[in-house]
């Protein structure tokens, strides 16, 4: 019998599309060329207008990512076990569950972790990639890849990339959840 892979997967970007990930690039470069920032660090919504807006923003994660069905599929057959890590804070926790259970995704994970502290979204996921131990972890997000790649993290980092950053060199690559778990089962099982 094969053994069951096990995989965390991002939210907004791998499970769910999200299309505007595509401003992620421009914001990079506004970022590093124009203020001067090249530490990685993202915004944290404190104040109910702040958290209002980052609510609305988190909205364009309307449909499921091409390969939900596969998710369904792999899961429910017992070929992977699939864990949500998502940097999603805890004031956005019934949007996404509200989102998982309108497109019947809820049942695919073993467990869902939020952000609920507050931390920066690279630190967080890294720490929680560590200790829950994944074969896998799949991410849309550049600066948090490249972060987990660097960090000797025990689990293979997956990069879903967008249109606008498709020619960045990464190993383990992949236009869509579909084929991100495709080539994962493939490599696994072969």
């Amino acid at each position: 019998m094969k053994r069951k892979i096990i995989v965390g997967l991002d939210f907004d970007g791998v499970v769910a599309y999200n299309p505007a990930r595509l401003t992620r690039l421009p914001i990079a470069l506004i970022k590093k060329h124009l203020l001067g920032i090249h530490k990685v660090s993202f915004f944290v919504p404190k104040t109910p207008l702040q958290r209002g807006l980052w609510a609305l923003a988190h909205e364009s994660s309307m449909f499921p990512a091409r390969g939900a069905q596969l998710l369904r599929d792999l899961t429910s057959q017992g070929v992977i076990e699939a864990h949500l890590v998502t940097s999603r804070f805890a004031f956005l926790e019934p949007n996404l569950y509200q989102f998982l259970n309108r497109w019947n995704l809820r049942q695919c994970f073993t467990s869902i972790t939020l952000n609920k502290r507050e931390e920066q979204p690279h630190k967080y996921k890294e720490r929680v990639i560590r200790k829950m131990q994944f074969d896998y972890y799949l991410e849309d997000n550049w600066d948090i890849v490249a972060h987990l790649s660097s960090a000797a993290l025990p689990t293979e980092i997956h990069w879903i990339y967008n249109l606008l950053d498709r020619n960045r060199a990464f190993p383990t690559k992949h236009p869509y959840l579909e084929h991100a778990l495709q080539e994962i089962v493939k490599k696994t099982h072969t």
